[in-house]
């Protein structure tokens, strides 16, 4: 398939290919598109070759439509989910029938635009990507990053996801935890604030006191008075973010 540097347009803009990110496990990509929203984000159906898909599209940075994805087996048309005392519920059904799961939409997709297919084709085959990349911001620790990704509550929206993932420095793998916010209202002035450390994250979600400016990784989220902002691991290292 020939390569076009420019892509399509849309809205008078150039459209990228697509990049398609890999989340750890069903839980994540459920989390992801389920969790503190007032609305579950639709999910996308794709069946690519050997490999069925589950994505969402969650970002549209310097013309490149971001996705994060999950590898599935069972073709369903909802995803259910919810938060439990000690984790979390996740099933796939093909009726919202269940009062006590919010139920995330899913869309059988039976053709893809030519520059997707490109753009998934790229992802899957973990061809090097060499677009654009969100600009990196270091922060303090997981107050100071809780402290970015809850701002946008103050106009009433929910909090910004937390995502985890995997890179290697030097000879050792450390992991990385970041959220994406925007300076500004056009997708150029991304900005990736993040911190280190060695240890990957377990749990599920971040529980945050704005009174103490106190934050504590938790799998639970019936505590009152607190924000809880929800954690997504990814396979493998963000692509569009500089390390």
């Amino acid at each position: 398939m020939q390569k076009s540097s420019l892509g399509e347009k849309f809205a008078g803009k150039p459209i990228r290919p697509p990049v398609f990110i890999e989340v750890d496990s069903l839980n994540d990509i459920a989390r992801l598109v389920a969790a503190g929203e007032r609305t579950p984000f639709p999910l996308f159906a794709i069946n690519n070759a050997s490999d069925n898909l589950v994505a969402t599209q969650l970002d549209l940075f310097a013309g490149v439509p971001v996705f994060y994805y999950h590898r599935w087996k069972e073709a369903k048309r909802f995803l259910g989910y919810k938060t439990t005392q000690n984790g979390e519920e996740v099933s796939l059904t093909d009726s919202p029938m269940n009062p006590a799961l919010v139920h995330a939409p899913i869309i059988d997709v039976v053709k893809l635009p030519s520059i997707f297919e490109q753009g998934l084709s790229d992802s899957l085959a973990h061809a090097k990507y060499d677009g654009p990349r969100f600009l990196s911001l270091k922060v303090k620790d997981l107050v100071a990053l809780v402290q970015v990704a809850s701002y946008k509550m103050a106009y009433e929206e929910p909090p910004l996801p937390i995502f985890v993932f995997p890179f290697s420095t030097t000879g050792s793998k450390k992991w990385r935890i970041g959220t994406f916010t925007r300076i500004e209202d056009y997708e150029e002035a991304s900005v990736f604030f993040y911190f280190e450390q060695d240890e990957r994250i377990p749990q599920n979600f971040v529980r945050y006191s704005m009174t103490k400016a106190e934050a504590i990784l938790t799998n639970r989220t019936d505590e009152h008075g607190y924000i809880f902002i929800k954690i997504v691991r990814l396979s493998e290292t963000h692509p569009l973010v500089e390390i």
